[in-house]
């Protein structure tokens, strides 16, 4: 009797085990499996390691399986356009990275070496290599998968020969039942401009110890554009992270500036009824 029992009781656990990690599972909408391929290529002009060269490294992630094949090629698609640009995104991700490399090296050659040329001619000399040397730094990453939702990063930093590198952060939203890029528009509801302008102004005022928007002004915030809401976000499950780059709203020197609104905050306006907001309000 004991034995029969104790043969029971793992039967059972056994289903429960596997029942846990189907549920478990589903939560992954497509059963996404991620992976990367890197690129560290260097070029000098006129192809000689004397001159001036161009420096380029690219860490691309993407979606190598899927349960479903059309949803893999389609996001696949997408994050290529996003990162490489459109016309690579129907290539495989190898060939659209050295496509992009390929075109990236032809440009800068095409671009420096006359003016290289005509700048030695004229001086006498070889010209400051600083101002002819470029660097060029792409790096990607999965921020959040579940469900419905999958949030990718693009990070890029560049250097042309100016005063300072200039770097960006871009965030694309994908809503896996469409398969198509999560909007503002999608989630929230009304004419939601003016509000959310003041909740991201109050925030960020709350953020940086300002009183007044004047005193926010006066930190150099909202000096080079209006602080307005922005496309470039990232869904989290907390809420909304609103983020602006270097120049967008502030001097280079405060650098790229985030905003987080909870969902708590932006209860009145928004589209509680979007699958995603549901899910990740859950």
């Amino acid at each position: 009797m004991k034995r029969q029992f104790v043969s029971t009781f793992f039967i059972i656990l056994s289903f429960s085990i596997f029942f846990y990690g189907c549920k478990q599972d589903s939560r992954l909408v497509g059963h996404l499996k991620f992976d990367n391929i890197t690129l560290k290529e260097s070029q000098h002009l006129f192809a000689d390691e004397n001159k001036p060269q161009a420096n380029l490294k690219i860490n691309f992630s993407f979606i190598k399986e899927s349960s479903d094949e059309t949803m893999r090629d389609s996001i696949n698609h997408m994050l290529q356009g996003f990162v490489f640009g459109n016309k690579y995104s129907m290539n495989n991700p190898e060939q659209a990275m050295r496509l992009y490399a390929d075109n990236y090296f032809s440009s800068y050659r095409k671009d420096l070496e006359p003016m290289y040329r005509d700048e030695s001619a004229e001086i006498g000399d070889e010209p400051n290599k600083a101002w002819y040397s470029y660097e060029h730094e792409t790096e990607t990453k999965v921020e959040y998968y579940d469900k419905h939702l999958l949030t990718y990063r693009f990070y890029m930093e560049e250097f042309t020969g100016g005063a300072h590198p200039v770097y960006y952060t871009y965030f694309l939203n994908i809503d896996l039942r469409s398969l198509k890029q999560i909007e503002l528009n999608d989630l929230l509801i009304g004419e939601y401009d003016e509000e959310l302008t003041e909740m991201l102004v109050s925030q960020l005022m709350e953020d940086t110890g300002a009183s007044t928007k004047e005193e926010l002004e006066e930190l150099g915030y909202g000096t080079t554009a209006d602080i307005i809401p922005t496309e470039n976000f990232k869904l989290t499950p907390g809420g909304i992270s609103f983020l602006y780059n270097i120049y967008e709203i502030a001097p280079y020197v405060i650098g790229p500036i985030e905003i987080d609104l909870s969902f708590k905050q932006l209860e009145p306006i928004l589209n509680t009824e979007y699958m995603i907001v549901k899910e990740l309000r859950n």
